[in-house]
C-alpha cells in the first residue's frame, strides 16, 4: 500500500466539506427519550439531541467527502501522468550570442579571486532577457549589469553602487536579476543588504525596497507581467510575494518551490516523486490553499535515479520550462528540458547534453528563459578563458 506524502494528506483534509444547514430540532426541550440498552427514560435536552444528530452528520459528512476527494485526486493524479504520448525528445544545438573575457574590462567578467569576497565563486552571478532578446548579465565582482543586444554586442555598461563604504566586507552582493516585462526596469536582488534595487533601463537608480524583515538570505527573484515581485529566500526555504511598492502580499513556506507564478499567482513547485518521475506542483502564497498538480516530469532513462529536478522558468505566455537531469552512464549526464503551456499540458522536450564551466564558478542560473521562450545557457569556450551566453535551439 502506497503511503501519501503530507501534501497529499493536507490536499485531502482541504476538501472535507462539511454541509450544517439545515438541520431541524427533534425534541422540543425537556423531552423524553427512550433508552434501548436499559429500558429506561432518560431525560435529556433539545440541544443535546440536536449534538448528536449533528455529530452523526458530520461523521457521514467527512466519510463521503474523503472518498470522494480521494476518487477526485486519484482521478487529477491519474489525468496529469497518464498522458497518451508524451512529444518526441528533441536534440538541440548551442549558438554562440556572446563572448566575454575575464576581468574588469568592458568586454569582460570578473571570476574573483582569492583576495576577492567570499562571493568570488559565483562569478557572474546571473542574467536575464528581455522581450527583445537583449541579455542583461549581472557581473557582480565588478558591480555592473552588462547589457549585451541579441547581435552580441553590448550595448550598456550599468554600473550600481558598490557597497556603503571602501571596505571589502561592507560590498554589495547581488545574488540574481530579473526584468520587467511590462517597463523594461531592472531588478537587482541584494543579498548583503537584503533589499531590491530598481533601476531604470539606462541605469538609473529608481527605487529599493527593503525585504531583510521577510528573507534572510535572498537568492532568486522573478517579475511578473502584472508587476509583482517573487523572492526566494534560501535561508528560510521559502517564497515572499510583493508588489511594485513593496508590500507583502503573499508567502509561502516550501523548499521544493521556485520563484515563478502562473497568471493567477499560484506558485510553481515539485511534487511527489514516483518510478515514472516528479509531479509540478501550483501552490497557493495568499490564502494558503492546498496545493494542485499542474504537471509531471516524466523521466526517459527509466531504469537510473535522476540527479535533480528544477524548474527552469516562464515565458510572456506563461508557458512553464523545467528539467531533469539525467543519468545516462557514470558521470555523463543529460539535462531533459519540458515545456508545458499554462494548462499543463506538455509541449514538447528537449535534450541539452552538458555545458563546460569555468573553474568552480556557482552561478545563480545556469539556464534562463526569454519572454519569447527561447532558452539560454551559461558556458565558456574550450580553452577555459572566455565567457560564454549561448542560445540552445
Amino acid at each position: 500500500m502506497k503511503v501519501k506524502t503530507e501534501k497529499e494528506k493536507n490536499f485531502i483534509d482541504s476538501n472535507l466539506q462539511l454541509n450544517t444547514r439545515g438541520v431541524k430540532k427533534t425534541a422540543p426541550a425537556g423531552a423524553e427519550i427512550k433508552s434501548k440498552n436499559r429500558g429506561k427514560l432518560i431525560k435529556c435536552s433539545a440541544g443535546r439531541t440536536f449534538s448528536i444528530l449533528f455529530a452523526l452528520l458530520v461523521t457521514a459528512s467527512f466519510i463521503c467527502a474523503a472518498f470522494a476527494s480521494g476518487v477526485a485526486y486519484a482521478q487529477e493524479k491519474s489525468d496529469k501522468t497518464a498522458e497518451v504520448a508524451l512529444p518526441d525528445i528533441s536534440e538541440t544545438k548551442t549558438s554562440e550570442v556572446c563572448v566575454l573575457g575575464l576581468g574588469a574590462g568592458s568586454d569582460s567578467v570578473a571570476l574573483g579571486s582569492e583576495t576577492s569576497p567570499a562571493f568570488a565563486s559565483n562569478g557572474p552571478s546571473s542574467f536575464a532577457i528581455d522581450k527583445d532578446e537583449n541579455i542583461y548579465i549581472l557581473d557582480a565582482l565588478n558591480f555592473r549589469v552588462i547589457k549585451v543586444s541579441k547581435d552580441g554586442k553590448i550595448g550598456a555598461l550599468l554600473n550600481y553602487p558598490k557597497g556603503e563604504t571602501d571596505k571589502k566586507e561592507d560590498w554589495y552582493y547581488m545574488s540574481d536579476i530579473a526584468v520587467s516585462p511590462e517597463n523594461g526596469n531592472i531588478y537587482l536582488l541584494n543579498q548583503t543588504l537584503k533589499n531590491i534595487f530598481i533601476l531604470s533601463p539606462s541605469g538609473d537608480m529608481r527605487a529599493s525596497i527593503d525585504i531583510k524583515a521577510q528573507c534572510e538570505m535572498p537568492h532568486k527573484i522573478f517579475v511578473s507581467n502584472f508587476g509583482e515581485i517573487y523572492v526566494s529566500d534560501q535561508a528560510g526555504g521559502k517564497v515572499v510575494v510583493y508588489n511594485g511598492e513593496g508590500t507583502v502580499t503573499g508567502r509561502l513556506s516550501d523548499d521544493t518551490a521556485g520563484v515563478y507564478a502562473d497568471k493567477k499567482g499560484f506558485i510553481f513547485a515539485l511534487g511527489e516523486f514516483d518510478k515514472e518521475g516528479r509531479d509540478v506542483l501550483l501552490m497557493d502564497a495568499v490564502s494558503n490553499r492546498q496545493p494542485r498538480i499542474f504537471a509531471k516530469l516524466v523521466k526517459s532513462i527509466k531504469d537510473t535515479e535522476p540527479y535533480d529536478y528544477q524548474i527552469l522558468g516562464l515565458d510572456a505566455s506563461y508557458n512553464f520550462y523545467a528539467s531533469i537531469v539525467e543519468k545516462i552512464a557514470e558521470d555523463v549526464i543529460q539535462t531533459l528540458v519540458y515545456k508545458f503551456d499554462e494548462n499543463g499540458k506538455t509541449v514538447s522536450r528537449v535534450r541539452i547534453m552538458p555545458l563546460i564551466h569555468i573553474g568552480d564558478t556557482m552561478p545563480t542560473r545556469y539556464f534562463n528563459i526569454s519572454p519569447n521562450g527561447v532558452i539560454y545557457g551559461v558556458t565558456a569556450n574550450k580553452d577555459y578563458t572566455k565567457y560564454v551566453i549561448v542560445k540552445i535551439e
